[in-house]
């Protein structure tokens, strides 16, 4: 556990973001200049929407839903599916997977303001289900799971090549959430194992995905990102529902865990801050779930960013036009049905 100086921050006037009809709201993705907000809306029943928003200093406009090809409207029946949004780092391009009510899930990409979206690659470039899609750093490779060579392996395609190949020799195991180094070619991502899910990294020339040493055994360590040299990942090796922080060399070797008992987003990895120095989280622990925590990496501190509402996860931070802005999820601290979208200006705070 981080032993830090904890610096608590109140704030006030976080702008709620809405939309027509219930559901949960998770996931908040910004793009790269800020500009745009993608997130999902979750009814728990039978379908999950896409949602982008227009934000300009701070402030959302009305959200748009992302209607993919097949739906007959932006209120389309149950059953469908859009989730996953990544933004590509130098357009304001997004790529998702989706899939109408009983088709197959395949990758889109959208430019919104802009048309409609499109499916992404066609069936005889990349057959079967698609999913978990993630961009590398240029912008050139985008890397996702197929379900065409097994239970569902991690594929590269490369747009100066227009290819789609296999990252690494098929597995009987589901591998998940493929992300990219910094370097553009390393690809770490998480895999089932006998039962339990542990972080692989997969580096260039290697002939086969290796696990990273401290990211496995007991437990599930899953949906890791790269930062620097190091792995941040989730882990649930305590059990019962307990989540916490983790990060270990990429290389291998001792693990920190830098938080305990984390609100477990329902889909992204671990979130950064804008300069890549801490890792964002929310708290499962009922006395401390009305924040934002901001850990950094090495140790040295957390800052708390207060919201006066309840239950808070999904953080995810941007900065933009000399402003530092935290998009998350929440309940009002009155209580209500479904979780919220919240953005707050915390310029100055961390």
């Amino acid at each position: 556990m981080l032993l830090g100086l904890i610096a608590a921050s109140g704030l006030a006037g976080a702008v709620e973001v809405s939309w027509v009809g219930g559901g949960h709201g998770s996931n908040p993705q910004w793009s790269s200049d800020g500009a745009w907000l993608a997130f999902e809306v979750n009814n728990n029943a039978d379908k999950v929407d896409l949602y982008v928003v227009k934000v300009g200093n701070g402030a959302p406009a009305a959200p748009t839903k992302v209607v993919i090809p097949g739906s007959s409207s932006s209120f389309s029946g149950g059953g469908s599916f859009a989730a996953n949004p990544v933004w590509h780092p130098k357009q304001s391009i997004l790529i998702f997977e989706a899939a109408n009510s009983g088709g197959t899930t395949r990758l889109y990409y959208f430019n919104p303001g802009s048309g409609s979206p499109a499916e992404y690659l066609n069936a005889s470039q990349a057959p079967g289900m698609l999913a978990w899609p993630a961009i590398s750093p240029d912008g050139m490779t985008v890397a996702f799971t197929s379900s065409s060579s097994g239970a569902g392996d991690v594929f590269l395609f490369s747009q100066q090549t227009n290819k789609v190949a296999l990252a690494f020799p098929s597995t009987k195991e589901p591998e998940n959430a493929p992300k990219f180094a910094p370097d553009g070619k390393t690809v770490v991502f998480s895999r089932k194992n006998y039962g339990t899910e542990d972080v692989f990294s997969m580096t260039p020339g290697a002939t086969a995905a290796l696990p990273v040493k401290g990211a496995t055994g007991n437990g599930d360590q899953t949906r890791p990102r790269v930062v620097g040299s190091n792995v941040v990942y989730f882990t649930g090796e305590r059990g019962d529902d307990h989540w916490d922080l983790g990060i270990v060399p990429i290389v291998g070797g001792d693990r920190r865990i830098l938080a305990k008992d984390i609100r477990l987003p329902q889909r992204s990895a671990p979130n950064l801050s804008a300069d890549g120095t801490a890792v964002l989280y929310g708290s499962s622990e009922p006395a401390r779930d009305g924040s934002v925590y901001i850990a950094k990496l090495d140790g040295s501190g957390i800052t708390e960013i207060k919201t006066g509402l309840s239950a808070v996860g999904d953080p995810s931070m941007i900065s933009a036009g000399g402003k530092t802005y935290l998009a998350f999820t929440a309940l009002p601290a009155a209580g209500s049905d479904w979780r919220q979208l919240h953005i707050i200006d915390i310029t100055g705070k961390f």
